[in-house]
């Protein structure tokens, strides 16, 4: 392991038995408590640098006072033009900033954005109706009440709980942990979210050392055989996502120690999102058990689902799950509905630009559409064509490409340069480019299948859906749905279009502004 990856594990081991010493405060501590670990941490991490996202939270919240409803497009262009200032700082006679000072940039430009989206909506919204009746007021789930003051959106953009690594939370997420209730949190859930990182740990430094990246960079590589420059590419990846298997885990379980993002399960909290239906708030941590609230909110990664999903749009829905949502919610459905290809491609673009401004990962990122269109037209393709036995026996091809293509744009990714990424990619004649496109031709001259239901034409059995279509194997209604609990942001992001109304991150969602009534609690 690098010193860099060892300081990063060190933070998130330490913010671990801190957890347990914030969730037993009251509110005042933890907000003010966290918030100060948060602030110390940044500047043992990034010294003078940690005044860029200071200089970032202050030109948001300004415009959150000046322009409250036009204040979410105006952070999103304030946030990620500062992050090109941040980026290209030694142009402009600026030091470089370490990369602890780009981790912390990253997600407090993610939270910026959601809270003055948050603002706007509450700007937006009609007055309540001025009834004489003892419920409570109608609220937008997880909406704000007022617009918070510089103090709180201090606490919550330092806030030491995914500080550097994720996950990402919504303001609404931190103020449900500052108020409380907030249940009990029993080393033994903690222990259990952190149990895999130690093997997968050691796995992915096996891997690291066995096939170093550095190998791929030396003159000599392309004289290899061709069965090995394939297969490289495979324990490449399989390093990288090890690394931030371990982050993530470590990092959900600092905030299991604090009981941070925990929410009753009539919440059905979702990734990134928090609550997506109405719910009672307890007025008593002990109202329900424990070992039943749900941490959802907070869940970052799921190992499992992404290593064994099946589709190629799956796979991603199980990686960095709350930045998807963020993605899914704030970039996704608000780019043109059509093409699908050019919407996949806009949300790529913005995650490139996010990311950093190595050309590997815009190389990378691009690619993502061809697969994503690829897949789709060869599920629409084969849809209604395969009997049962034919589409179980497809899903392991299907998978095997997958984590290939994976594998293969993971490269742009590690190895960020565009001169390096692409010396690999010809290294194996750009094959996982050129495989779909091929996949697009066949689809094309081979025409939709049947839809499911349609009577069957000759030599068709009409068995219903194909692999990854809906209501067939793989499809959203049955693996990825169920994976993901069917978070907004899992279904937001599918290229045929907007979630479908039964979506409750939808129907719920403050940036739908459908109104809810809470029943209770704030």
């Amino acid at each position: 392991m690098t010193p860099q990856e060892l300081t990063y594990l060190a933070v998130l081991l330490a913010s671990i038995p801190l957890g347990f010493a914030f969730k037993g405060r009251g509110p005042r501590a933890r907000q003010l408590g966290g918030a100060a670990a948060g602030l110390a941490l940044a500047l043992a991490t990034c010294g003078p640098h940690a005044l860029h996202s200071l200089l970032t939270v202050l030109g948001t919240w300004a415009l959150l006072r000046l322009a409250p409803r036009r204040c979410g497009a105006a952070a999103m262009a304030w946030t990620f033009g500062y992050l090109l200032f941040f980026r290209v700082a030694p142009a402009w006679g600026l030091p470089a900033p370490p990369p602890y000072a780009n981790a912390l940039q990253l997600l407090l430009t993610l939270k910026m954005v959601s809270l003055a989206s948050d603002v706007q909506e509450l700007s937006e919204a009609p007055p309540p109706a001025q009834e004489v009746t003892s419920a409570p007021p109608e609220l937008a789930i997880g909406s704000l009440e007022a617009c918070p003051g510089l103090l709180e959106i201090l606490c919550y953009s330092y806030c030491y709980l995914g500080l550097l690594t994720g996950p990402f939370y919504r303001f609404g997420t931190h103020r449900d942990w500052v108020r409380g209730p907030v249940p009990a949190a029993s080393w033994r859930r903690v222990l259990g979210r952190a149990a895999p990182a130690p093997a997968l740990g050691a796995l992915g430094e096996a891997a690291a050392r066995l096939f170093p990246l550095g190998a791929v960079r030396a003159p000599a590589f392309g004289a290899r055989p061709l069965a090995l420059r394939l297969f490289y590419m495979a324990p490449v990846f399989f390093a990288f996502r090890m690394r931030f298997y371990v982050a993530w885990l470590c990092a959900e379980a600092a905030c299991l120690a604090a009981a941070f993002g925990a929410y009753p399960p009539a919440a059905r909290p979702r990734p990134g999102l928090g609550p997506s239906a109405p719910y009672r708030r307890p007025r008593r941590a002990d109202e329900v058990p424990a070992e039943q609230y749900d941490y959802e909110t907070i869940r970052n990664i799921d190992p499992v689902g992404t290593d064994f999903c099946v589709r190629f749009r799956d796979g991603m829905k199980h990686w960095n799950m709350t930045v998807q949502w963020w993605l899914a919610h704030y970039v996704h459905r608000r780019a043109p509905r059509h093409p699908p290809a050019l919407r996949s491609a806009w949300t790529m673009l913005v995650s490139a630009y996010w990311h950093g401004l190595h050309p590997g990962y815009y190389l990378s990122f691009l690619s993502v559409p061809l697969w994503l269109a690829a897949e789709r037209a060869a599920e629409r393709a084969l849809r209604g064509r395969l009997g049962p036995r034919a589409r179980a026996l497809a899903r392991g091809p299907h998978w095997f490409l997958k984590m290939r293509a994976y594998d293969y744009l993971c490269m742009g990714f590690v190895l960020l340069g565009a001169g390096d990424t692409l010396r690999y990619w010809g290294s194996i004649y750009y094959c996982l480019h050129l495989l779909p496109l091929l996949l697009l031709a066949a689809a094309a001259l081979l025409g939709p299948g049947p839809e499911p239901g349609a009577p069957p034409g000759p030599g068709v059995r009409g068995e219903g859906g194909g692999p990854g279509e809906r209501g067939g194997p793989g499809g959203p209604d049955q693996d990825a749905h169920k994976a993901t609990g069917g978070h907004p942001g899992v279904r937001g992001q599918e290229e045929e279009g907007e979630p479908s109304r039964e979506d409750p991150g939808v129907r719920e969602n403050p940036g739908i502004r459908s109104r809810v009534k809470l029943s209770g609690g704030e």
